[in-house]
C-alpha cells in the first residue's frame, strides 16, 4: 500500500455532484481529486434501465453552463447524460482516479485518510457524492413462493419480467417509469 499526495479535498464520486463540486474547486484553484468506482465516467447512468429519461428538460440538466447536446425542451436519456458527464469531465479536464474507496478514517492530526486497494490518500476535506440510492434496499417480503421478485437495480426492459400481473412497490419516477413501461404488456398495479 503506497501513500498518495495530499488534497485540500477529496470527492468520493464522479457522477453529477462529485463533478460539478469538482469544476468549482478547480476555478478556485483549491487541490482535489475526484474517486470514482466505476470503469467510466456515466457508468452508473449506463447501467440502469434501458427506457430511462429524465424527467426534468435538457435545459435544466446541465452544469456549469455546459451545454446538453439535444433539444433542451426534450427529456434525455440515460446514454445522453453518461455521454454528457463524460463529455464534461474531459472538457473540463477533471482528475478522476478509478478507485473504489474501502474505508474513511482521520489520523491523529485530523486529516482525512482515504483508502484504496491500491493507495491511501490525505485530505484536508472529504465530500461524499455517491447519491442517495447506492446500496439498494430490498425487503424479504414473502416465503419464497410468491414468483419473480427483481429490484428496479436490476431492471433493464420488459422481457426480464414473465408473463402475468405485475405488482411495483415504489411510486417515485422510477417506479411510474417502470410502470408505464409495463403496462405496454402486463397488468399492472402500482403501491
Amino acid at each position: 500500500m503506497s501513500y498518495s499526495m495530499t488534497y485540500d479535498v477529496i470527492i468520493i464520486g464522479g457522477g453529477q455532484a462529485g463533478l460539478a463540486l469538482g469544476f468549482s474547486l478547480k476555478q478556485k484553484n483549491i487541490p482535489f481529486v475526484i474517486l470514482d468506482e466505476n470503469e467510466q465516467t456515466g457508468m452508473s447512468w449506463r447501467k440502469r434501465y434501458d427506457s430511462l429519461r429524465l424527467f426534468t428538460p435538457g435545459s435544466y440538466s446541465q452544469l456549469h453552463g455546459f451545454h446538453l447536446k439535444g433539444d433542451p425542451k426534450g427529456f434525455p436519456d440515460k446514454n445522453e447524460i453518461a455521454d454528457y458527464l463524460a463529455a464534461f469531465k474531459i472538457q473540463n479536464e477533471l482528475p478522476v482516479h478509478r478507485e473504489k474507496v474501502i474505508r474513511l478514517t482521520q489520523n491523529e492530526r485530523k486529516q482525512f485518510l482515504v483508502t484504496t486497494p491500491n493507495k491511501i490518500y490525505t485530505a484536508k476535506q472529504v465530500v461524499i457524492a455517491t447519491g442517495a440510492f447506492h446500496n439498494p434496499c430490498v425487503p424479504k417480503v414473502h416465503d419464497g413462493t410468491a414468483g419473480f421478485e427483481i429490484h428496479a437495480s436490476k431492471y433493464q426492459n420488459p422481457s426480464q419480467i414473465p408473463n402475468g400481473n405485475v405488482l411495483i412497490v415504489g411510486a417515485g419516477n422510477t417506479g411510474v417509469q417502470i410502470a408505464s413501461e409495463l403496462s405496454k404488456t402486463h397488468q399492472v398495479t402500482l403501491s
